[in-house]
């Protein structure tokens, strides 16, 4: 029971217009009779995977998917336009109504994570089952020891990324690469500084085993990616931890929390706040673990709590 299932090819897919010029991509896996289950990826700016339908037995549960506005196979005619943390929640509710579904179990890691504490806020009597991946918060904090201050171990990293800076620069980095990637178009510039942003965010995740080497040439397919995180990470996000953390419909709610202690991106500390508010939620803490998703100990966690529904 604590091995990823085999792959699963989707069932249907399409894309949902939501407004604004967006058009979400969705796909379903699974039995169409099943348990629906949302899967919320992280990121801001990453996609679906193939792997994170293998967290589901594909004969007890209806797996959704979906990229988030701007991101993955989604369509837009302009991404960073109407494009906040109060849109994806919407995009999120259009969704479960699209499916005609009463209710669904809800499950987001990382930023995935606090796209999900969102949703809750306003609609927790649709979810079942709600569990957190290594959830992010977005407070300021936790942006700003991103950005500057990796532990030594993705320090080389960093140092390789902010050297896309100009000399004697003042600007900070999350402001430098705003506004390379969210208010140029040089293809060249924002190419070099994706692919350099992309090794940094690996070794972050990999983190504290040793990064893995990125099999990118160039960083011209992870342009869009870094243009939607770095639109969201200057604005914060869009939300304060405060209102992620409102107690009341949290309390009401089915909650498991999985997180690494040795998580760089995502602090611990995260799933203890959440914690604190909602003292009914179940805390599964993995020592030695950092945030990747692909590590035994991190699977073993997410595929026993899905279980257990």
């Amino acid at each position: 029971m604590f091995e990823l299932f085999p792959d699963l090819t989707p069932i249907r897919h399409g894309w949902l217009p939501v407004g604004d010029g967006h058009s979400l991509h969705w796909e379903i896996s699974g039995n169409l009779k099943g348990k629906p289950v949302v899967w919320l990826h992280g990121g801001p700016g990453s996609s679906a995977s193939p792997m994170h339908r293998r967290f589901f037995d594909p004969e007890r549960f209806l797996i959704i998917q979906y990229d988030q506005r701007g991101c993955g196979n989604s369509r837009s005619v302009h991404p960073l336009e109407q494009n906040q943390t109060a849109d994806l929640v919407e995009d999120l509710e259009r969704l479960r109504q699209f499916f005609g579904l009463n209710t669904w179990s809800v499950v987001g890691g990382s930023w995935g994570g606090a796209l999900a504490l969102a949703y809750a806020q306003k609609y927790a009597f649709a979810v079942e089952h709600f569990l957190l991946r290594s959830p992010f918060l977005c407070s300021p904090a936790e942006i700003d020891r991103f950005m500057n201050h990796p532990p030594a171990a993705c320090l080389t990293h960093w140092q390789a990324l902010k050297s896309h800076l100009p000399l004697n620069s003042s600007e900070s980095l999350l402001a430098f690469g705003h506004r390379v990637f969210c208010e140029q178009n040089n293809l060249v510039s924002q190419s070099a500084l994706a692919l350099s942003w992309a090794q940094y965010e690996s070794a972050m995740n990999d983190y504290p085993a040793p990064a893995q080497a990125l099999q990118l040439l160039s960083g011209v397919s992870q342009i869009p990616r870094y243009q939607i995180q770095c639109h969201y990470l200057m604005n914060h996000c869009f939300v304060t931890p405060d209102a992620l953390l409102a107690p009341d419909n949290l309390n009401r709610m089915d909650i498991t929390l999985i997180h690494g202690e040795d998580d760089a991106l995502c602090p611990v500390t995260n799933s203890e706040a959440i914690l604190a508010v909602a003292p009914g939620a179940r805390l599964v803490r993995l020592p030695g673990c950092g945030h990747a998703l692909g590590t035994q100990p991190m699977q073993k966690a997410l595929l026993g709590a899905i279980a257990s529904w």
